[in-house]
């Protein structure tokens, strides 16, 4: 799954139970990251790990591949909904991706 495929459960938060099952995800968990595999853009593979296994790092290792953080889900669905208000704007997912992408590159 690339970013711009998680924007829509990111801006349908109710359908992120959905994909938490899919993925096996233990939502018990104290905080659930996004990484992004290798680098940060729209064509790395998006990852959600739990905190206690990242230990919320920034760059995360794991079976000698590389994850990069892009932020904890909560706090991605906060950016879209509240901060950089993109929620029902007439973003296309494709923007808010790059959107989020740019933030997270520029002032995180």
């Amino acid at each position: 799954m690339k970013l711009v495929e998680l924007i829509k459960y990111l801006t349908n938060p109710e359908q992120l139970d959905e994909l938490y099952q899919e993925q096996g995800v233990n939502t018990e968990s104290e905080a659930l990251l996004i990484y992004l595999q290798g680098i940060l853009d729209l064509e790395s593979d998006i990852f959600i790990f739990e905190i206690e296994e990242t230990e919320d790092d920034l760059v995360f290792e794991k079976e000698g591949i590389q994850y990069v953080q892009l932020f904890p889900v909560d706090y991605a669905v906060e950016l879209i909904e509240s901060d950089l208000d993109l929620k029902d704007k007439g973003y296309s997912d494709l923007e808010i991706a790059q959107l989020l992408l740019e933030y997270r590159q520029k002032d995180a």
